[in-house]
């Protein structure tokens, strides 16, 4: 079943992907934020469809489409030890503070929280990391 949400009208193309912030000020005297203020909170969210329905928006200046939203975690990182495809596992982000690094985005990935609970879809070849880790990338798709 897909889960319907309100994005802006920019927005509001199949593939673009968002992160869920939460409800903001402007949201307490809306009158659709149920049908807006409806994914949790940090998860990343990739739009499948729009539908040609639209309602104004005090937070965007604008108008707000409805759209059909599924859960997209970006690819990230994970040590090879413990990486198996299949495998259910508790998100631990890698302590580093490397920015420069080529491989910062998939050790530091927006849109997955610690402690989050995904499922390893597929692997990758272990990266070259300068600070020694043992890590691969890897697909993932959130398990409720």
């Amino acid at each position: 079943m897909a889960q319907i949400t309100l994005v802006g009208e920019r927005q509001a193309v199949p593939g673009h992907e968002f992160v869920y912030r939460g409800p903001q000020p402007e949201c307490r005297e809306c009158r659709v934020k149920a049908a807006c203020l409806n994914q949790e909170v940090g998860r990343r969210y990739r739009v499948t469809k729009t539908r040609n329905v639209s309602h104004p928006c005090l937070l965007n200046e604008e108008r707000v489409r409805v759209v059909e939203v599924e859960a997209a975690p970006p690819e990230c990182s994970l040590p090879t030890r413990g990486a198996v495809e299949g495998a259910l596992v508790a998100y631990d982000p890698l302590v580093c503070a490397n920015a420069a690094c080529p491989h910062f985005r998939l050790c530091h990935p927006v849109g997955i929280e610690p402690g989050a609970r995904l499922r390893i879809l597929q692997i990758g070849p272990e990266l070259d990391c300068p600070l020694g880790y043992e890590i691969a990338p890897v697909r993932v798709a959130y398990s409720e």
